[in-house]
């Protein structure tokens, strides 16, 4: 095995419990077949992306291992269950033995293209750490590392700079890629912007969203407008 290779991990809560914050517009089955039809995006564009030797998905869910299986994926359990960053650091440990170059993204951003994970694991060829910022709201939707031991995960609020800090902390030097794939997540209603309800070819994710009538619920003038971080 080439010690170079890059692996994408890819965290996932229990979709009975995903995407809470949507809970004014979308009712719970709803946020679960959002969370799920957002993997299966997610998880076809890295499969597509040519620079990964493999994915692995963290969970406790059936469900998610189910969606993995499909993709090729393989599956790592998440035996705790006590957030993000345990689920994360629990695939970094499980990539560590195999000295494998590793690209961490949430199972939310089915915008993502594989033109621009492959850009990110590009960067890694000139610095060992790489960070993508969320376009709005202060996270990390992608944080790439040449080891994965680098880094512990600092997602949540203001991730993007609690990783950054802590990367200069380490005096890792880090590059910035703001990506406006990756950058756009679903994570709360003000994501549900014009960009998303106007955009076509959105695969799963739009489909899904179509089938809800998304636009409606927010009304035709009403449509919530993002604030830009970047």
């Amino acid at each position: 095995m080439d010690e170079s290779e890059t692996w994408a991990l890819v965290p996932v809560k229990r979709f009975s419990q995903a995407k809470g914050r949507l809970g004014d517009i979308l009712v719970a089955t709803e946020r679960a077949k959002l969370a799920q039809a957002m993997l299966c995006d997610v998880l076809g564009n890295l499969r597509d992306t040519r620079s990964l030797a493999g994915i692995a998905v963290v969970s406790a869910d059936p469900e998610a291992f189910a969606i993995a299986k499909r993709f090729g994926a393989a599956m790592i359990f998440d035996e705790v269950e006590t957030g993000v960053n345990a689920a994360v650091q629990r695939g970094l440990d499980a990539l560590q033995p195999y000295g494998r170059r590793v690209l961490v993204v949430p199972a939310d951003i089915p915008f993502a293209r594989p033109e621009d994970f492959e850009h990110v694991i590009r960067l890694l060829d000139h610095t060992p750490i790489v960070l993508v910022p969320a376009l709005y709201d202060g996270g990390t939707n992608a944080l790439a590392m040449r080891s994965p031991d680098m880094l512990e995960p600092r997602f949540g609020e203001d991730s993007f700079r609690a990783h950054r800090a802590l990367a200069r902390q380490r005096q890792l030097s880090c590059s910035v890629f703001k990506s406006h794939g990756i950058g756009k997540d679903i994570d709360c209603p003000i994501d549900f912007g014009p960009y998303l309800i106007s955009s076509q070819n959105l695969g799963t994710t739009g489909s899904f969203l179509d089938e809800l009538r998304i636009a409606e619920r927010f009304g035709i003038d009403d449509h919530p407008v993002p604030v830009r971080l970047f």
